[in-house]
């Protein structure tokens, strides 16, 4: 899957919208940061991004569903994120099945909606 892909997926499952206030200015990083947001609360729902040639994707999950999950291959704690809600997904590298993922995207959406 490309980044493009990805970054669509997200919203067509969401009805996210694109940002990327993390881009540029004098952060020491080189990671372009793409992040879908609820329109309503504007409100981080995933994040996308580029880290070592992989393609990652960064969502909320409750606790117990991100215990589990992590137990999979390319499923990590969440890359400068919160590591008891946020998980970081190699989405290429992954034992993540298409419709597992799109679970999950949604699961990061009704989390963080509220």
């Amino acid at each position: 899957m490309t980044e493009k892909e990805l970054i669509q997926i997200v919203i067509d499952e969401t009805g996210g919208f694109l940002d990327h206030p993390f881009n540029g200015g004098s952060s020491h990083e080189k990671i372009n940061w793409h992040i879908i947001r609820h329109h309503r609360n504007r409100k981080i729902l995933a994040m996308v991004f580029i880290k070592d040639d992989r393609l990652l994707i960064n969502l909320k999950l409750s606790p117990e569903h991100g215990e589990f999950a992590r137990k999979l291959r390319g499923v990590e704690p969440g890359y400068h994120m919160n590591k008891t809600h946020w998980n970081t997904i190699d989405v290429n590298h992954c034992d993540v099945q298409p419709q597992e993922l799109i679970g999950m995207i949604r699961e990061s959406s009704a989390l963080t909606e509220k």
